[in-house]
């Protein structure tokens, strides 16, 4: 482990033999750069801008880098949740992505730990190397005296390339469609997996993207829980896996997220493992998938990320 530099702020950076990860502390534990050495391939989408800006806890995260590797957390989309007779307004993309960690080194893992400026838990997370993984061990308490309604979601940004095969979990045949588009009609429409037919009758694969230049976003979930806690892409052009590994009952539900040049003119996309379904607590509960720390209760699992 090594501090550099990255983008005009101070960061962390591990590298096995296979992997060179660059974290910053202090947007998040933002994971910045995940590239493999033996294929010269970065997977994360990058920052456009020469430097990182620093966040406060209710801008909205449109408004800055949208790239790399965040965790959503307590929500995905702002929203008002009452909570303790009290009405709690969670931030744009939850507090996390915005907070800053302070961070301790053991061994080869790096530390990081927050609290909360909103509500009372405390989240921690452990970054270390596995070969060609990159491994995250995530702790979240309540150190309060009442239930926190929450969702956690892997809010990971990597590249995108036209030629890119997106890989669901194993026994995925229906997705649901939470984001209006000119091809997958609106909000509410369930669609079957890994082909369908758009609103021109025309098939859809939805294991493919379309171009940059077709200037599209879209965002759907497999319909209802998943059958295995597995998901990734395939970049054939660079013979490129991106494999995430997680606990399906823990996160049970997974979204994706892609943008083919139709938000900032960016190419990325995101699989999202969750256990929100979907997107933020209150459709959460009305779809009764609401998940709810109590108090002295700590929420805690892992995600593997593999690139090979």
């Amino acid at each position: 482990m090594e501090k550099v530099i990255f983008k005009g702020i101070e960061a962390l950076k591990i590298q096995s033999n296979y992997l060179k990860v660059v974290i910053i502390p202090e947007i998040g534990g933002k994971v910045a750069s995940i590239y493999n050495l033996k294929k010269d391939f970065e997977l994360l989408f990058q920052n456009k801008d020469e430097v990182y800006k620093r966040p406060k806890i209710y801008d909205a995260f449109e408004n800055f880098d949208a790239a790399g590797f965040d965790d959503a957390f307590p929500t995905i989309d702002k929203c008002i949740v009452s909570i303790n007779d009290k009405n709690i307004e969670y931030p744009d993309h939850g507090e996390i992505w915005s907070g800053t960690f302070d961070y301790t080194i053991e061994g080869e893992k790096i530390i990081l730990s927050y609290k909360s400026e909103i509500l009372p838990y405390s989240y921690n997370k452990t970054l270390f190397l596995e070969k060609d993984s990159l491994i995250c061990e995530y702790n979240i308490k309540n150190t309060g005296d009442f239930p926190i309604p929450c969702i956690w979601a892997f809010h990971c940004l990597v590249n995108c390339e036209e030629d890119m095969e997106i890989v669901f979990p194993r026994g995925t045949n229906l997705i649901e469609n939470v984001h209006d588009s000119k091809y997958l009609g609106e909000e509410g429409t369930v669609h079957k997996y890994p082909q369908t037919l758009d609103l021109n009758g025309e098939v859809f694969d939805l294991s493919k993207v379309l171009p940059k230049s077709f200037n599209n976003t879209e965002k759907y979930y497999v319909k209802g829980k998943v059958n295995e806690g597995k998901c990734g892409i395939y970049y054939p052009s660079k013979d490129i896996s991106y494999n995430i590994y997680y606990d399906e009952k823990k996160l049970p539900y997974l979204g994706f997220w892609i943008t083919e040049g139709g938000f900032r003119g960016d190419y990325n996309c995101a699989l999202e493992p969750t256990n929100g379904y979907y997107d933020d607590i209150i459709k959460s509960r009305d779809n009764n998938c609401t998940f709810t720390l109590k108090p002295g209760e700590t929420l805690e699992f892992d995600i593997k990320i593999e690139l090979r």
